[in-house]
């Protein structure tokens, strides 16, 4: 996958850009449809849809706890909100079952935690490509 990127017949600023939208889209909470949102909207907006599926794998199995508790800490603390009853509700599936401080706290960590990263992944594959292609 990442010799597909980078080999790509693309420009670095299109593949940046569906590095950036896949990662946005992969920890974004899409309820399994991450990769399927990224792939549609890369091919709407015409930015590397490879780029945008391998940028949605950033959320697996492995990654996840990490960005859950990401989200909660940055959350709880921008709504002063408790991150352990953010994390529970969280574990428990009932955060997106009542709208409260934790749901509310958890998607604006998480709206924060995804800009950035997205903004970091953007930013790490144009350079990586640019070194690659020699632009």
């Amino acid at each position: 996958m990442y010799l597909q990127i980078v080999r790509a017949n693309d420009s670095p600023p299109r593949v940046a850009a569906g590095a950036a939208l896949g990662v946005f889209l992969g920890i974004f909470p899409t309820f399994g449809l991450g990769i399927v949102l990224a792939v549609f909207f890369a091919w709407l907006l015409r930015i590397n849809k490879a780029a945008a599926f391998a940028g949605s794998l950033i959320m697996n199995p492995l990654t996840t706890p990490f960005f859950w508790a990401l989200s909660a800490v940055v959350g709880g603390e921008l709504i002063g909100a408790d991150k352990e009853l953010i994390l529970e509700e969280l574990r428990s599936g009932r955060i997106f079952k009542a709208l409260g401080p934790a749901f509310y706290g958890y998607m604006l960590g998480n709206l924060l935690v995804s800009f950035i990263l997205a903004g970091v992944a953007y930013i790490a594959t144009l350079e990586i490509l640019r070194r690659y292609k020699k632009v």
